[in-house]
């Protein structure tokens, strides 16, 4: 009787894993600024002076779970790479930047046009904005499909400091 109630419990179970494991979902569609974001998928190098000399600066970026995140590697595999990751909050993009300052700035996309997406910290980041040195904001302009701005403010002591200007040009 035991062995019965063993086979029909898994034969129940395999029955409910075969019908979730049907056809994969569609991957996520989301607002036209996300889906531009999207666009991104590859690599790309930049030449920028940080204060150090012209230096490449490489990034990378992949379109992650299901479709719903983007994710973006500065110095990808180095010992300064940095994550931001991209998605959807209430119908607006929003990022998290996960710096070499040890730290993790959210911002909220307040303005976006056919060739720009603009972000500025989000009001509900974990970040002391009057005291902690962090990126405050981005600006990206999408120049054409394989060139790419990025400006980002450095913030310390609330008030702004450095923007240094990526020049991207995708390389494959």
């Amino acid at each position: 009787m035991k062995t019965h109630l063993i086979l029909l419990a898994l034969s129940a179970l395999s029955c409910a894993l075969t019908a979730s494991a049907g056809e994969p979902p569609k991957p996520y569609k989301g607002s036209a600024e996300f889906e531009k974001l999207k666009t991104l998928t590859g690599t790309w190098q930049a030449r920028v002076d940080m204060g150090q000399g012209p230096m490449t600066v490489t990034t990378q970026y992949r379109v992650i779970s299901g479709g719903s995140a983007v994710e973006e590697r500065m110095f990808p595999d180095t010992p300064k790479e940095m994550v931001t990751l991209y998605h959807e909050k209430s119908s607006k993009v929003v990022l998290t930047h996960y710096c070499m300052l040890c730290n993790r700035p959210s911002m909220t996309l307040v303005k976006s046009d056919d060739k720009s997406l603009a972000f500025d910290l989000a009001k509900d980041s974990e970040i002391k904005a009057d005291t902690e040195k962090h990126m405050h904001s981005a600006i990206f302009t999408f120049v054409d499909a394989d060139h790419l701005t990025q400006n980002w403010t450095l913030y310390d002591q609330g008030k702004p400091q450095d923007k240094p200007v990526f020049n991207f040009e995708r390389v494959k």
